[in-house]
């Protein structure tokens, strides 16, 4: 009974929202005069989404919102079908040099339980950066065949990387869900809040540095292993360390295959150097004449 009454509340609320917004008519007027459609998507949505937030201020077919006000997550309203899944999806398209940016993504929403559903990617509000002028901030809800395996990776609100280069139709193709049956926008431009926003991602790690290593032309083995002395330092003492211990001292060229190998290394120092050519001279004794 509790979710008959939810679903009659929904559709009454839409009922609402479409006698405003003025119907599919106006929903595909303002759909393509803001270029979404035929930028975004192929053609609109028959129904118009309700997205509400805090204080009841809400979106509508393009009207200007500030970040500051749809900073918290939205309730939103559609007319489904209580035996559906839907899917929520809201983007930024006009994000990262127009590659898309993901603010928002709930899968697998059963419709008797709108406020239920899998989050895939939590809410994020608006951000546009200074100087980018109004972004176009658009909802969609997409009509599922059933419960879908989404393969996309849980993304936190502080997570920023996971989110660039998304577009809704890509990712509604992905998984065959077709066109959106239900949509809404906004615009936003920067204001104080953004750089509020823009703080809670993690900085992502630098990316690894590549360690440059200059190969000798020669290089010296000795020969027993001088325990509990580093092999570099052992090589800036070779002649007292031999006169000490007896080793017996050979200085050799360096292959040039060994080199290669050597060269394509990142993380290779002088020891592991030392250490990996001594182990493979000794391994491919057998075949030492094809190398040098």
């Amino acid at each position: 009974m509790f979710s008959k009454m939810k679903v009659f509340v929904s559709v009454f609320l839409f009922a609402l929202v479409s006698a405003e917004d003025g119907g599919p008519a106006k929903v595909d007027e303002q759909f393509r005069k803001h270029n979404i459609v035929p930028q975004l998507i192929s053609e609109a949505p028959k129904d118009v989404l309700e997205i509400v937030y805090p204080e009841n201020i809400k979106a509508s077919l393009g009207n200007e919102l500030t970040p500051t006000q749809v900073k918290s997550q939205p309730q939103l309203h559609w007319a489904a079908e209580p035996e559906v899944k839907y899917t929520v999806v809201m983007e930024d398209p006009d994000a990262a040099n127009s590659t898309g940016f993901l603010h928002w993504l709930v899968v697998n929403i059963p419709g008797s339980a709108l406020t239920s559903g899998q989050v895939k990617a939590e809410y994020v509000g608006s951000g546009p950066p200074k100087g980018t002028g109004l972004h176009r901030y658009i909802f969609y809800v997409y009509k599922q065949s059933g419960d879908i395996e989404f393969t996309e990776p849980f993304t936190s609100k502080s997570s920023a990387g996971e989110r660039l280069h998304f577009t809704s139709a890509k990712f509604a193709a992905k998984y065959n869900m077709g066109s959106p049956i239900a949509g809404n926008f906004y615009e936003a431009q920067y204001d104080d809040y953004v750089p509020i926003l823009h703080s809670q991602f993690k900085k992502a790690p630098p990316p690894p540095s590549t360690t440059v290593i200059s190969v000798p032309e020669y290089i010296t083995i000795s020969t027993p292993t001088l325990k509990g002395r580093s092999l570099d330092l052992h090589n800036e003492s070779l002649e007292q360390d031999a006169a000490t211990t007896g080793a017996s001292i050979t200085t050799e060229p360096i292959p040039p295959y060994f080199v290669y190998i050597c060269d394509i290394s990142t993380s290779i120092n002088y020891v592991t150097l030392v250490s990996v050519y001594t182990l493979l001279r000794a391994t491919l004794l057998p075949l030492w004449s094809i190398f040098t």
